[in-house]
This record gives structure tokens, sequence and C-alpha cells, in this order.
């Protein structure tokens, strides 16, 4: 695994689940529905602003995507 700065890890993280939920055919609702979130914010936040998801909102993540976490960050190895 290569050095990545915070903002690149932001960045790339924010276009994975964007690009696993597009794939999906999802919305930002749907994937916010899945993740019991009262409404889709967070899901914006995580691919439009780059905000970290909490650890637990990761696993959530993964479970709605039937994914495991090295499958979520496998651009860290680019």
């Amino acid at each position: 695994m290569r050095n990545i700065t915070k903002d690149e890890l932001k960045s790339k993280l924010a276009k994975k689940i964007k690009e696993l939920r597009e794939d999906r055919g999802w919305t930002q609702e749907e994937l916010a529905l899945k993740l019991n979130f009262k409404d889709k914010q967070a899901i914006n936040r995580y691919e439009i602003q780059g905000a970290n998801p909490t650890s637990y909102n990761l696993i959530l993540l993964c479970k709605a995507f039937e994914i495991n976490l090295n499958d979520l960050f496998d651009f860290l190895d680019d």
C-alpha cells in the first residue's frame, strides 16, 4: 500500500461509494434507506463533500453493497 493523503483518501472513497451505488442502479435515497438513515444527506456528504463515514457506517455500506472492507478500499493498492 502506498502513502495517501487524507484529502486523497476522502476523494477516492467518495468516488468509490458513488461508483458502487450507481453500479447497482440505486439513488442516494435508496442507499440511505438500506442503511436506515433518515434521508439521503449523509450519502450526499459521503459522495459529494468527501465526508468520512464512521467505522460503523463503513460496515453498513459494505453490507449494503455485499462487499468487504478490502473491496471498499481497493483503490489503496493503485
